[in-house]
């Protein structure tokens, strides 16, 4: 049996089972889990772009001519992992390597440098800076800011 695509069935047409099997039979067909799936579709009768759903695992799949595989979805990201150390005054991050992603990161002040062993590049750094009135966030260059120099010490205030 090969899945044929579309086909448009006009009226008192003779509705075959090699029609049935070629263009009926295309569906997500659901099953317990992968073994009902090995046993409920014979090897001889699997084929390519075939999609099944697995219950037990919520896992779509699809036939890719020698297996059944997971489809992803959009894009090809298999594996995010964010990371932080003690020196980076970030904490929090999160791993995952499906499904949907989201992290919370957190900045502590106290564990950010006192600035005293920083040198900071005016013309390439970038500061993140977020206007408190109405959200919207910048990204500027230390000379970019009226009357900057170079005592980051007494403009950088997180948290205050």
């Amino acid at each position: 049996m090969a899945l044929s695509g579309y086909k448009e069935f006009t009226t008192g047409e003779v509705l075959t089972a090699s029609d049935v099997n070629a263009y009926l039979m295309q569906a997500i067909m659901v099953f317990a889990d992968s073994s009902a799936r090995d046993s409920g579709i014979a090897s001889a009768k699997r084929e390519e772009g075939q999609f099944v759903f697995l219950k037990d695992s919520n896992t779509l799949q699809f036939y890719d001519g020698s297996s059944f595989v997971n489809f992803i979805g959009d894009g090809d990201i298999t594996g995010v992992t964010i990371t932080t150390s003690g020196t980076s005054g970030l904490s929090g991050g999160a791993a995952a390597t499906s499904g949907a992603f989201s992290a919370t990161l957190a900045v502590d002040p106290s564990s950010l440098s006192d600035g005293s062993s920083v040198t900071v590049d005016l013309a390439n750094d970038l500061l993140i800076l977020e206007d408190v009135t109405d959200g919207t966030v910048y990204k500027v260059k230390p000379n970019q800011i009226a009357g900057s120099g170079t005592q980051w010490d007494q403009f950088l205030l997180i948290g205050a």
